[in-house]
């Protein structure tokens, strides 16, 4: 069975996932429902990217892709700060902020991927988002993702 199709689903919903992080930090209009379908939606993906066996695949050498014009926002521009007790739960609270910045992180380690993507290595790019996923930024978009809903149900009581 090809890969390529799950290389594909995955492209897609990383590009959706920067498009949305961008449009927020740009605009700062964020939806918490949107938010949730959105990194949901990349966290779906990634669980089928993850069932990619790359071992003896040529690459060339993995590098760290070059600085590019692209901006990588800040935890202080994002418009909404996460008020729930689940942001506890994210061992990288101090280092990322809450919500904004597990976000900021996630987006960096996508467009990292996506840049290898487009540089023609998809499975260096593969290598990258699955060694990502598992060191960070998969326990950060599932904290986000449980921030959110928490937001989420907290808005719905008041």
């Amino acid at each position: 069975m090809s890969d390529q199709p799950h290389i594909q689903f995955f492209e897609f919903k990383a590009r959706k996932f920067c498009a949305w992080f961008e449009l927020v930090t740009d605009s700062g209009d964020y939806d918490g429902i949107r938010a949730a379908h959105v990194v949901s939606g990349l966290i779906a993906s990634a669980a089928k990217l993850m069932r990619i066996r790359i071992a003896g695949t040529p690459q060339t050498a993995v590098t760290e892709p070059s600085p590019s014009n692209r901006r990588i926002p800040t935890a202080g521009n994002f418009p909404v700060k996460c008020r729930s007790d689940w942001a506890e739960i994210c061992r990288h609270r101090e280092k990322t902020g809450g919500l904004p910045g597990c976000l900021a992180e996630i987006d960096r380690e996508i467009l990292q991927g996506l840049e290898i993507l487009d540089e023609g290595r998809p499975y260096d790019a593969i290598s990258h988002w699955q060694l990502g996923y598992v060191h960070n930024w998969g326990e950060l978009a599932i904290c986000s993702l449980m921030m959110m809903h928490s937001d989420l149900a907290e808005s719905a009581r008041s």
